[in-house]
């Protein structure tokens, strides 16, 4: 991330990044560059990118995605534009980022597409690796979960949201032991029942106490929470924490995702999740390559994200960003730049090894 950031030189907002793109979309006669596709508003959009993309007959997306949803995405839109393939990139954000900022250095970009992270995108708008870009279906996600450009123009828009609260297995917490808010963490009938997974989740998860109770009250209250209810800490990701509470080896943790559980569900396993306001958010986001190879093929893949792909991205149990949700959802990035993202990131990394041992 550090090279990712050095590449691109100081630490302005995104929404000062991809500013030749917009100008680009002011020009008479139809666009060529990635930029001015990318910043294209006429009427004639989707029948231009359509075209475009059957000549360049592929794209290359890179995403922080895991599993089957990955080809089925991908799937989804080759049976709806035939003839355009999709060339798949799959790992997780650093390496992504690692790779993109070697290809930018050697001038030779390659992907098209990239999905990753809010925090993530941030560092690719820093380093101008991507540039702003017009989405009829993105313009219709709500703030929170987008990054504005120049010029009305997006940086990067949410495609998928994983929201984090309370899981638990339904045979080891009952009644009333099941919290309905945060305070209800420190309930006596759950000391001792309580993990907690010790990576970025659960670093998350403290971000959303400080949030919700300011930085003193908040810091009081994981001190408390620490040392009266005693929780165990793994070192796993959300998701694996889940699996112990499903098999009944961890009974419950306010660290987990609502899609896991529903997956768990599905199996017919015993797990269930219930929001503790405000609820994190983890967003995919996906933004365009400023020198993309396949412009008009990666413009129509982010629409088809934004759009159609959002019912596939439900089918496999994510969320899709467009779906309304019963509860408060924070996406903690709104609004940072990079570098105070990353120093939030790491306040919150230190204070839980602090509070969770």
């Amino acid at each position: 991330m550090l090279v990712l950031a050095a590449c691109g030189g100081g630490s302005a907002a995104p929404a000062a990044q991809g500013g030749s793109g917009a100008q680009a979309g002011a020009q008479s006669g139809p666009p060529t560059t990635p930029e001015q596709l990318a910043a294209y508003t006429g009427a004639d959009r989707e029948q231009i990118l359509e075209a475009g993309a059957k000549k360049e007959g592929t794209l290359t997306w890179y995403t922080s995605l895991a599993g089957p949803i990955v080809d089925s995405l991908a799937n989804g839109f080759k049976a709806k534009y035939p003839g355009v393939n999709v060339d798949i990139f799959r790992s997780d954000e650093s390496a992504i980022l690692t790779r993109a900022t070697q290809e930018a250095q050697a001038n030779k970009p390659v992907f098209d597409v990239v999905e990753v992270t809010p925090t993530a995108s941030l560092l690719l708008a820093q380093g101008k690796l991507i540039t702003a870009f017009n989405s009829p279906t993105g313009a219709k996600l709500p703030d929170a979960l987008k990054t504005a450009g120049p010029n009305g123009l997006i940086m990067s828009a949410s495609d998928r949201v994983s929201y984090i609260g309370f899981g638990y297995n339904t045979k080891l917490i009952t009644g009333n032991a099941v919290p309905k808010t945060m305070d209800d963490l420190m309930s006596p009938e759950l000391t001792g029942k309580l993990t907690l997974a010790g990576t970025t989740t659960g670093y998350r998860w403290l971000g959303a106490v400080l949030h919700l109770k300011g930085d003193d009250a908040g810091k009081k209250w994981l001190a408390d929470f620490a040392s009266k209810q005693k929780p165990q800490v793994q070192q796993i990701s959300g998701k694996a924490v889940l699996d112990l509470v499903a098999k009944g080896e961890v009974p419950a943790s306010p660290t987990i995702f609502l899609d896991h559980v529903e997956q768990a569900k599905d199996s017919g396993l015993p797990a269930e999740w219930v929001p503790l306001n405000p609820v994190v958010a983890n967003a995919g986001q996906v933004s365009f390559d400023a020198k993309a190879p396949h412009p008009n093929a990666g413009l129509l893949y982010i629409d088809y994200l934004l759009g159609d792909g959002q019912a596939i991205l439900k089918q496999n149990h994510y969320f899709p960003a467009t779906e309304q949700v019963p509860f408060t959802p924070w996406l903690p990035e709104q609004g940072m730049t990079a570098d105070q993202a990353a120093q939030q990131d790491k306040t919150w990394s230190d204070l839980f090894k602090q509070y969770f041992r």
